[in-house]
């Protein structure tokens, strides 16, 4: 009841006025269930901290209340991760473990795919896992389809149209194009949308189902409400002598968190604005090349700048994680684009979208605690 909770709390007027979020149709209790059943398919590692409204030493106490624990227990943590958590605890703050999808630990999930434990590598963050350690449909589901007579995958293909019969209100199954470029109709009883918010939405508004959204007008669904998130990262510096990070002992989902600064968790009657994020010591590589932070007064390039990435490669705390809320407004939307098309043809979806004043006053808030806890 996000619209409620805070006009209740801090009046109609406090919200900007082009603001559009809404108040869900289903509750928390609701969806806990479908929420503990996806963590024991994909084995999510992580620790408690409120189970069943009794609130727990070292998980998130602000969390909603679970009807169990994780599958998993948490992912061990790195240096640089363990000494930003005592920090953030010596100012107040209660320091969880990030849940993650990869494995603390050999784990067996209820479909009886066996996935291997994390060996702190530091590359899955962007690549596959020889190890079975990392929790996606290829290793926590596909296993057992497969085995399916009645499946069937379809790699490397496209879907391009969600087809309806003559009323338009029900769907039949799709057209798509495989690796060939040869175009199929596949019948379906059932069709299920998930290829992601922007592609989700040019399917719609190709296959001319729902009513495109106009942000003129104020009317229509699909492409309404879209929004992202303001992220943003404090690099610290620390005296190489003094202290080594090793930041290739990682992993995807590594590190400390706090959450006091998230959604309504603490007063936004002063600062003027509404929304929040986690704030979480979550370095999760080191991978050479790629992760290079020196000191702002640093040269661009050249031997200055060799020595600096040599030096403060193993004692830089790198790009530790706000992650913002961003709000709906009535000017941010998706819709196809009057111009640009794919190799199919098609409209390519549009995103017509600015952060607002009250996202930017709440991630300038947000780094700069997290700048303090560094």
């Amino acid at each position: 009841m996000l619209k409620k909770h805070l006009t209740d709390r801090y009046g109609a007027d406090f919200l900007p006025a082009d603001m559009t979020i809404q108040d869900w149709g289903v509750t928390y209790d609701d969806l806990e269930p479908h929420y503990d059943a996806f963590e024991y398919l994909c084995g999510t590692c992580g620790t408690a901290g409120n189970l069943k409204g009794q609130i727990q030493q070292g998980g998130n106490p602000f969390e909603g209340p679970r009807s169990r624990p994780y599958p998993n227990p948490a992912q061990k943590q790195g240096f640089g991760h363990t000494l930003w958590a005592k920090a953030a605890a010596e100012l107040g703050y209660k320091p969880f473990p990030q849940p993650s999808g990869n494995m603390s630990r050999p784990y067996v999930n209820p479909l009886g795919v066996r996935q291997g434990p994390c060996t702190y590598c530091g590359y899955c963050e962007w690549f596959g896992c020889g190890n079975y350690s990392k929790a996606s449909p290829q290793t926590t589901i596909l296993p057992v389809l497969v085995r399916k007579s009645n499946f069937s995958c379809r790699d490397n293909s496209e879907v391009t149209r969600i087809n309806t019969d003559r009323s338009g209100k029900r769907a039949t199954g799709v057209t798509f194009v495989d690796t060939s470029g040869n175009e199929w109709e596949q019948p379906a009883d059932l069709v299920i949308l998930a290829a992601y918010t922007m592609f989700n939405v040019q399917l719609l508004l190709l296959s001319g189902i729902g009513e495109p959204y106009d942000p003129v007008a104020n009317k229509g669904v699909v492409g309404r409400n879209f929004t992202h998130q303001t992220m943003s990262s404090v690099n610290g510096f620390f005296d190489k002598t003094k202290f080594n990070f090793n930041p290739f002992i990682a992993s995807g989902a590594i590190g400390m968190c706090i959450d006091e600064f998230n959604g309504d968790n603490f007063d936004h009657g002063p600062l003027g604005f509404v929304g929040g994020g986690y704030l979480g010591q979550v370095q999760t590589n080191g991978r050479p090349i790629e992760t290079t932070p020196v000191p702002k007064d640093t040269p661009k390039w050249g031997a200055a700048w060799k020595k600096n990435v040599a030096d403060y490669y193993l004692s830089t705390l790198k790009g530790g994680s706000v992650h913002a809320s961003m709000y709906s407004y009535r000017d941010v939307y998706l819709d196809l684009d009057p111009t640009y098309r794919d190799r199919f043809g098609r409209p390519l979806t549009r995103m017509t979208i600015d952060f607002h004043d009250n996202e930017l006053k709440a991630a300038q808030y947000l780094t700069d605690k997290y700048a303090e806890i560094v």
